[in-house]
């Protein structure tokens, strides 16, 4: 995994990516499947990162008033109200997407361990959600 620090084009709101790679920031970023967790604007950008240099003693210290858990409340709303549900079928509907049998499209779903190994040795694209999904039936 590698972490991007991101910006929005439109409202200028700086956030943090998590990828597989560069090739999938890319691919995601070229689908518009990156969006920005304050205005959902699809225009998103790497930020410049600054070196990791101590900070003087008087430098201001700005504070996020998000949290984490807000972030994933948004990241959850957009991918269930922008991405086809498949449950259990996710590794076989990644499948079909990657061969070309059913249309390409944003999916998401529950996948195993083994399952994901088999996707990933496969070379499908994946990214493990920072939630669970509460359409899963136990």
């Amino acid at each position: 995994m590698i972490v991007f620090n991101l910006i929005c084009s439109e409202c200028d709101y700086p956030f943090e990516g998590w990828f597989d790679n560069t090739l999938v920031f890319k691919s995601q970023k070229r689908h518009k499947l990156i969006n920005c967790p304050n205005c959902e604007s699809t225009h998103i950008s790497k930020a410049l990162v600054a070196p990791n240099v101590g900070k003087k003693s008087n430098a201001k210290i700005i504070k996020n008033k998000k949290t984490i858990a807000s972030n994933i409340k948004k990241i959850k709303k957009i991918v269930e109200e922008n991405f086809d549900y498949v449950g259990d079928n996710f590794t076989e509907e990644a499948k079909k997407i990657k061969y070309g049998e059913t249309k390409d499209r944003p999916i998401y779903g529950e996948a195993t361990v083994e399952q994901t190994k088999e996707l990933i040795d496969e070379d499908i694209n994946i990214t493990p959600l920072p939630f669970q999904s509460k359409k899963k039936n136990n």
